[in-house]
């Protein structure tokens, strides 16, 4: 089985990246839901490199996801 990064969905932009993404370790089962702790987590945008999308909106996985209106949101 394939480690998923945390605190990211599928039907997350996949520009959006985050720190976590990087390391290359299972998550450990017992920390409870992925989208636990996913508000203290620093996220950013890959074609900005910056917390701000292209559209000047903070980026973060409820507002980087298909169907939020967002233009620059990528599947």
């Amino acid at each position: 089985m394939e480690p998923t990064a945390r605190f990211v969905e599928a039907s997350t932009c996949s520009l959006l990246r985050h720190k976590g993404m990087y390391v290359t370790s299972v998550p450990d089962q017992d920390e409870g839901p992925p989208a636990q702790g996913a508000s203290a987590t620093a996220f950013w945008c890959l074609c900005t490199q910056k917390a701000l999308g292209p559209d000047g909106q903070p980026v973060h996985p409820a507002a980087c996801r298909a169907g939020s209106g967002r233009a620059c949101c990528v599947e």
